[in-house]
């Protein structure tokens, strides 16, 4: 057992890599090992990692279905899971997802654009962390007044879902949740009258074509987005845009090549690990690299430690441009993230957007990142503090 305060996860470093390097040092001597800090055993090699995560009958995610997201996808397996999955398919289909890139990409350019003007700038909470929630607003074509108070909900709604257990959070989560759920059901309701050409729209039109059809499912649909896609967002730009300026020799490939944007942002998510991992309920007694999990039971799958594992990526300290695609952040088999298409296209966005406003952008020396484990309260890894000179 990991003691509490030896725990990788209660750890701050320097380098986002210092994480999956070091839970991938402790998979190399035990495949599996319970964590005090965690309350869970942690898988940490990638075979057993990816094989969980496929296993959706043994390793599920229904522990999801006994708080607010008990109707989201995410708190279902079997049929009801594959039914929302084709409609979540049909609002991210490809013609779709290049409308949404269309309207995000000014987005980016007006919240990244003015940078250019300071000399020095804190990244997160300069443009980073507002940034997701602009997308949102401009793609479901709500008032930008929204901004603030929604920032509020969101932020009080996922502390509370990432400690459950915790009356001091339970109280403010569950007030923000209801106000959220009923100004998104207005919303919903002027939408399918109005019928207007934004990402609302084309949720309602996934829903209608799939005979599934209420405000109560495109509401969930739509919270469900903003809670999945808020501060996963902040922290997988943070992420990318940390990694590259880590390692400059990719950041000058980067700038003289666009097209290698996507391919540093998916070795940003290996190297860097926003995702740290994911909790699982084990539905049934099973073996786990000689290691038996009884059934009722919580389970950490550590994707961090699946990153560094050098029997899937060779030299996995390095940060490499030819890796394309290989990491589990946005996990994988029928849980995968059904709005990984939208991160992709925010962060491609503003990565690009950044650095054509900074073109000497680089970590300020004399104010280092710091990363850690429930970086700005959430369960992510990452930073609260990005110091850049531009």
């Amino acid at each position: 057992m990991i003691p509490a305060a030896e725990s990788a996860f209660a750890q701050r470093s320097s380098s986002p890599a210092a994480l999956g390097r070091n839970l991938a040092a402790l998979g190399q001597r035990e495949p599996i090992v319970f964590d005090e800090l965690m309350n869970a055993p942690l898988v940490l090699r990638h075979r057993d990692v990816s094989a969980a995560l496929r296993d959706t009958a043994t390793f599920s995610t229904r522990f999801y279905g006994m708080g607010p997201m008990s109707a989201a996808m995410i708190a279902l397996d079997g049929p009801p899971h594959h039914g929302l999955r084709r409609v979540h398919n049909r609002f991210f289909s490809a013609a779709a997802s290049a409308k949404y890139a269309q309207a995000v990409a000014p987005i980016a350019q007006r919240t990244f654009a003015p940078l250019a003007a300071k000399a020095e700038v804190e990244l997160v909470e300069e443009s980073i962390a507002r940034y997701p929630m602009e997308v949102f607003l401009a793609l479901l074509g709500v008032p930008d007044e929204l901004g603030d108070q929604g920032l509020a909900w969101v932020r009080a709604i996922i502390t509370w879902l990432g400690s459950p257990m915790d009356e001091s959070v339970a109280e403010a989560g569950r007030h923000a949740y209801a106000q959220l759920s009923d100004y998104t059901s207005t919303l919903v309701q002027q939408e399918r009258r109005d019928r207007g050409d934004n990402m609302l729209g084309e949720i309602i039109r996934a829903f209608e074509a799939e005979d599934a059809y209420s405000v109560e499912s495109v509401t969930t649909a739509v919270v469900s987005l903003l809670l999945g896609g808020f501060e996963t967002t902040i922290q997988m730009m943070s992420a990318t845009v940390s990694s590259l300026l880590l390692n400059p020799d990719a950041l000058a490939r980067v700038r003289a090549d666009g097209s290698l944007a996507e391919p540093a942002i998916d070795e940003a998510f290996r190297w860097a690990n926003p995702t740290a991992g994911l909790y699982r309920l084990v539905m049934r007694d099973v073996e786990v690299a000689g290691t038996a999990l009884a059934a009722g039971s919580m389970v950490y799958l550590c994707i961090a430690g699946a990153h560094f594992d050098p029997e899937v990526y060779p030299d996995p300290e390095a940060f490499r441009l030819d890796r394309r695609g290989t990491h589990l952040g946005f996990g994988l088999g029928p849980h995968y993230c059904v709005g990984a298409p939208l991160a992709r296209i925010e962060v491609t966005a503003a990565l690009t957007a950044l650095l054509d406003a900074c073109p000497g952008l680089r970590l300020d020396p004399g104010a280092q990142p710091s990363f850690h484990y429930g970086a700005r309260g959430f369960v992510q890894h990452g930073t609260e503090a990005l110091p850049v000179l531009t």
